[in-house]
């Protein structure tokens, strides 16, 4: 009786190539969404520099000059609708990330699934005086196993600590960037 059957790397390969064509439409649909997120800001960069553009033209006096001119010193809301392009662009990599990573670790289930089977179908034949061996590999495999499963962890630990970390960063350089707009405000309007 052969150890590995035909039908049975015929199902390896197909689940391979079904995994590979799963993380590929993953990779493409991040990717399009990331597309249409930079349109989205684009068009609406667009319509707000044409908006002041008409509000330019429509100036009629000194004062009308001066509250369009003003409006450029307030980064405030530029820096809060930059740093909420980056927060959806960072939930769409985490997102797209962690689609990917469940599809390999269902697919590293079935495969360390196949390996026990195997395992099983090899300790069934050896002669008696092979068991030490048999259950070595087993040791080994569940070493590779709870190695593997920690690695996972901790990589979900690192992207929730760099998630975190981005969202600190957004928030300090909001406050920073609110706190400095305040001060030119204020000194623009005792100039005028």
């Amino acid at each position: 009786m052969p150890l590995f059957g035909i039908e049975k790397l015929n199902n390896t390969q197909k689940s391979s190539l079904d995994l590979l064509q799963q993380v590929s439409g993953k990779l493409f649909e991040g990717v399009e969404q990331l597309g249409q997120l930079h349109l989205k800001v684009l068009r609406a960069s667009t319509d707000a520099q044409f908006e002041s553009l008409h509000t330019l033209a429509s100036a009629r006096d000194l004062q009308a000059f001066v509250e369009w001119q003003s409006s450029f010193v307030q980064p405030t809301a530029q820096v809060e609708r930059s740093l909420e392009f980056n927060r959806q662009v960072c939930e769409l990599i985490s997102g797209t990330q962690t689609q990917i990573a469940k599809l390999a670790e269902h697919q590293m289930a079935a495969d360390a699934k196949q390996v026990w089977e195997l395992i099983g179908v090899i300790a069934n034949s050896v002669s008696t005086g092979a068991e030490p061996v048999v259950a070595m590999i087993k040791s080994t495999l569940e070493a590779a196993g709870s190695v593997n499963q920690n690695a996972n962890k901790t990589a979900r630990q690192v992207a929730g600590i760099v998630e975190n970390g981005i969202t600190a960063m957004a928030s300090a350089v909001a406050g920073q960037t609110t706190r400095e707009a305040s001060k030119a405000t204020g000194g623009t309007r005792k100039k005028a």
